[in-house]
C-alpha cells in the first residue's frame, strides 16, 4: 500500500497494517488528468483502442486506485475514478485528428511501463511525459516523399507490374503524398482528401500509360492507391468489433465506408476523363505473375515505405521488414497448397501476429510496429481497387462478388491477428495471477 506525502506530494509505501492510502481529491484529480493526458498522446499516435484504455487503468492502478473506468472511441477518451471520499471524478478528452506515429506509440508505451514500475510523484511524471513528447521523432519531407515513392513502386511490382509501371506508380505515389500534405495543411476532411488524391493519382496513371510509360494503368493505380486504401482501418475495425469494442469498431467502419466512396468517385472520374482525352488507351490488361522471391522483395520495399511514412525508427526496422516477408511467404505457400484465399490470409495473419508478439517481448516494444509492417502485404488493395472499378463500369454483380471476397480476406486477417493476440494477453494475465498467488 502507498500514501501521499503532504509535504512532497509523493506516493510513499506503507505497510498494510499501519495505515490506509490517503489521497485527497486534488491529488486524485491530478492523477486522473495525467493518466488521460498520457492516453491522449497514445491515441494521437494511432494506438489501438484497448491500448489506450489499458494505459488509463494501469496508471491509476499503479497508484492504488481500484475503482476506475475508461471508455475510448476514435477521437474521444472518457475516464472516471472514485476518490477516497467517494466522489466520482471524470475527465473527457477530444482528439480532433491523429496520425500513425509508431515511434510515439513505442515511447509513450515505454513511459507507461516506467510509470507503473517506478510510481514517481506526479510532478516528476508530468516532466517525464514532456520529455517523451519532445523525444518523439518525425521524419522530414525528403523521407516522407521517399516513402510515398517506395510504396507505389514496391506495390507496382508486387501486384504484377513491369519496371516501367512500378516507376510510374512511384511517381503517382509522390503525387499522392504531395496532395495529402497539401490537403492536411488546409484541414480538408477525409472524404475530400481521399477524393482529390485518388483522382490525381488515377489520372496520372492513365496519362503515363497513354504516353507509353508503362502500359497497365490499373497496376500503376493499384500500386499508388495503397497509400490511400483504408486497409489498416478496416482490419482494426473488425478487430474492435470481434474483441468487443463495438462502438469503436462501428466508428472505424463508417470511416472506411466514407473513404471507400471517395476512392470510387475519385478513380472513376479520373478514368472516365482520361479515357475521353486519350481514346486509344487500353485497359483491363492482365498483371504479370512474378516469382515468390520477387514478390517478397517488392512487398518489403513497399513495407519500408509504410514504415518510414508511419515514422518508425531504430534498429527494429529490419525486423519489421522481415515480418512482411514471413507473412507473404506463409500466405503464398498456403494458397499454392490448395487452401482458399481467406484461410490462407488467416494463417498468414496469425503467423504475423505471433511474430510481432515474440519480437515485442524480445525487444520490449509494443507489438504494433511489427504487426503493422507484417500485415502490409496482406492488405487487399487490389481487391478494393477492382471492386471500385467494377462499380465504375456498372458491373454490379462482379463488384458484389469482388467486394465480398475482399471483405472476407480483411475479416480473416482480423480474426487471425485477434486469435494470437488474445492468447498472448491471456497468457500475460495468467502469469500475473501466478505472481500474486506465489504459485
Amino acid at each position: 500500500m502507498r500514501i501521499r506525502s503532504k509535504k512532497q506530494n509523493k506516493v510513499i509505501p506503507v505497510s498494510a497494517d499501519t495505515a490506509a492510502p490517503v489521497r485527497d481529491e486534488q491529488f486524485c484529480d491530478e492523477l486522473l488528468e495525467f493518466a488521460v493526458s498520457l492516453a491522449n498522446k497514445l491515441q494521437a499516435c494511432g494506438a489501438e483502442t484497448y491500448r489506450v484504455e489499458d494505459t488509463i487503468t494501469r496508471v491509476l492502478a499503479a497508484y492504488g486506485v481500484s475503482r476506475c473506468d475508461a471508455f475510448v472511441i476514435p477521437g474521444c477518451i472518457m475516464a472516471s475514478m472514485e476518490s477516497d471520499s467517494g466522489r466520482i471524478l471524470t475527465k473527457i478528452r477530444r482528439q480532433r485528428g491523429c496520425d500513425t506515429m509508431l515511434d510515439g506509440i513505442e515511447k509513450y508505451s515505454g513511459l507507461c511501463r516506467r510509470i507503473c514500475a517506478e510510481k514517481p510523484d506526479l510532478g516528476e511524471a508530468r516532466r517525464l511525459l514532456r520529455e517523451t513528447e519532445n523525444s518523439v521523432c518525425s521524419y522530414g519531407p525528403l523521407i516522407y516523399y521517399l516513402a510515398a515513392f517506395l510504396i507505389g513502386a514496391g506495390f507496382g511490382i508486387f501486384f504484377g507490374g513491369t519496371v516501367l509501371e512500378a516507376l510510374s506508380a512511384g511517381v503517382c505515389g509522390l503525387v499522392t503524398g504531395a496532395s495529402l500534405k497539401f490537403m492536411g495543411r488546409l484541414n480538408a476532411n477525409p472524404f475530400f482528401k481521399s477524393f482529390v488524391c485518388s483522382f490525381l493519382l488515377a489520372f496520372f496513371a492513365n496519362l503515363f500509360a497513354a504516353v507509353g510509360f508503362g502500359r497497365n494503368a490499373d497496376i500503376t493505380t493499384i500500386g499508388a492507391i495503397m497509400i490511400l486504401v483504408p486497409g489498416f482501418l478496416f482490419t482494426n475495425s473488425l478487430r474492435d468489433v470481434i474483441y468487443g469494442d463495438t462502438m469503436s469498431g462501428v466508428n472505424r467502419l463508417v470511416q472506411v465506408l466514407i473513404i471507400a466512396v471517395a476512392l470510387v468517385i475519385g478513380t472513376s472520374g479520373a478514368v472516365a476523363l482520361s479515357r475521353h482525352i486519350f481514346p486509344g488507351l487500353i485497359g483491363g490488361l492482365d498483371p504479370i505473375s512474378h516469382s515468390l522471391p520477387i514478390q517478397c522483395l517488392a512487398g518489403m520495399i513497399g513495407t519500408l515505405g509504410f514504415g518510414l511514412m508511419f515514422n518508425m525508427h531504430g534498429r527494429g526496422i529490419p525486423l519489421a521488414l522481415l515480418g512482411s516477408v514471413v507473412s507473404w511467404c506463409v500466405c503464398s505457400v498456403s494458397m499454392r497448397l490448395g487452401l482458399s484465399e481467406p484461410v490462407s490470409y488467416l494463417i498468414a495473419a496469425a503467423c504475423s501476429s505471433f511474430y510481432a508478439e515474440v519480437m515485442a517481448r524480445i525487444r520490449k516494444f509494443p507489438a504494433t510496429s511489427y504487426l503493422l509492417c507484417a500485415l502490409v502485404p496482406l492488405i487487399p488493395g487490389a481487391g478494393i481497387y477492382y471492386t471500385t472499378d467494377f462499380l465504375r463500369r456498372g458491373m454490379l454483380q462482379a463488384a458484389y462478388n469482388k467486394g465480398l471476397a475482399t471483405a472476407a480476406i480483411a475479416g480473416a486477417v482480423a480474426v487471425g491477428v485477434l486469435l494470437v493476440s488474445t492468447v498472448f494477453r491471456m497468457w500475460g494475465v495468467w502469469k500475473k495471477s501466478r505472481k500474486k498467488t506465489g504459485k
